[in-house]
């Protein structure tokens, strides 16, 4: 891919939206934004009309990296086929100019899901233009709808009055795994880890796996936990 399309265009924007008039006040510095993109679970590349990566965060390198329905060629990027590849483009286009395409686009922003090899569930794109005149410039957040998701326990017990081993057990099974393996992973017998989940279900009034599992989802965190959290 090359050092390029790696390193943070150097945007500096103020403090807040109030001190936007005082170019007195200190701008924060791109490399912290840098840092904070890199936090986010979602993965960011910022590409030009062409769909020249031009920046990248740790998580859309992570997802490049696979070669799984996404990478970057020479030229820009490419989906796994030349028929996405051409549906990408056409994409990255529009949202850059905010055409209309059949109804998919609203206001600069457009959805896009592109197949993977693998086989697994496709990513799932979303474009917005960053820019209301040329040379336009478009924001992709790359959401892969099989990884694991960031779940903070500590986020949990407090949203739902849970015990740090109900939470453990909610966050796990959150994150896809089996109750089984959730047993197994935390050093309980199956039948404790039954008795937990029955708990779980009293304080969060839900009455299945499923459910629980779609609210809890919800508490995903939206960045990457520090290390050392829940």
């Amino acid at each position: 891919m090359g050092k390029r399309p790696q390193q943070l265009v150097a945007w500096e924007i103020p403090a807040s939206p109030f001190d936007a008039p005082d170019f007195s006040v200190p701008a924060i510095p791109a490399t912290v934004l840098q840092q904070v993109l890199d936090r986010l679970v979602t993965g960011v590349i910022l590409v030009d009309a062409a769909a020249r990566p031009r920046y990248l965060n740790r998580q859309a390198r992570a997802i490049l990296a696979e070669h799984d329905g996404l990478v970057v060629r020479p030229g820009g990027l490419h989906a796994a086929t030349a028929g996405d590849t051409q549906r990408l483009r056409r994409a990255v286009a529009l949202a850059g100019c905010g055409l209309p395409d059949d109804g998919r686009l609203l206001r600069g922003r457009m959805r896009l899901a592109l197949p993977r090899p693998s086989a697994r569930l496709p990513l799932l794109l979303n474009l917005s233009s960053l820019t209301s005149r040329p040379p336009s410039w478009v924001a992709i957040f790359i959401t892969v709808p099989d990884g694991r998701l960031s779940m903070s326990r500590e986020a949990i017990a407090e949203a739902f009055g849970l015990t740090p081993r109900e939470a453990a057990l909610a966050g796990l099974l959150a994150e896809g795994h089996p109750l089984r393996d959730c047993a197994r992973l935390l050093r309980l017998g199956e039948g404790t880890a039954r008795n937990h989940l029955k708990h779980v279900f009293e304080k969060t009034l839900m009455h299945s796996q499923m459910q629980l599992v779609t609210r809890l989802q919800r508490c995903a965190a939206p960045c990457r936990q520090p290390r050392g959290s829940g």
